[in-house]
């Protein structure tokens, strides 16, 4: 019984069976490359809700006493996808309000003002150079635990987290005592 190749035959015009034995070579690692692509976890496999109105979802978070968390986030950034993953989705199913915004996204939102407003807006009015960045608010917009910017290192990242939920906390306690945005 002889078994066939499932790779088309290659006119004899082409060259040597050295030369077609690449071919076949280069093809293959084509259709693999092919394929792990769409096998590929893409930066929406880990979703957090993207921001759509920041007063409302404040005030959520604020009747449940903790703040709205926002990450800053970029298109394609492996540091805000292991974020994600590793931080984000934990305090999500713990029941805080999470939510992400990518800072060059056009897409119109409701800021904490009522008015509507983007990601390129927020980003600037926030002054968010660096993805990601991680914002803590209260009611009416204050920042009132202190922002993480980029990603520091691993094993210190929860500690950060921990001590902005902290402040938060605090300050949803003592309105008085809220940063300045």
């Amino acid at each position: 019984m002889a078994v066939t190749n499932s790779f088309p035959r290659l006119p004899s015009s082409f060259g040597s069976v050295a030369m077609e034995r690449q071919w076949r070579r280069f093809a293959s690692l084509m259709a693999l490359l092919f394929a792990g692509f769409f096998a590929m976890p893409a930066f929406a496999d880990t979703p957090l809700p993207a921001v759509r109105n920041l007063e409302q979802s404040a005030l959520k978070a604020a009747s449940k006493d903790q703040p709205l968390i926002v990450m800053f986030s970029l298109p394609s950034c492996p540091y805000c996808e292991k974020l994600r993953r590793t931080q984000y989705q934990f305090l999500a199913r713990e029941g805080y309000v999470v939510q992400q915004i990518e800072i060059t996204d056009r897409t119109p939102v409701t800021g904490f003002d009522g008015k509507s407003t983007n990601g390129v807006r927020l980003a600037r009015q926030f002054g968010i150079k660096l993805a990601p960045t991680v914002l803590f608010f209260g009611p009416g917009g204050k920042e009132i635990g202190e922002r993480i910017t980029g990603a520091p290192t691993e094993d210190f990242y929860g500690a950060f987290v921990d001590r902005a939920l902290k402040e938060s906390a605090q300050a949803l306690k003592n309105p008085g005592s809220a940063r300045a945005a």
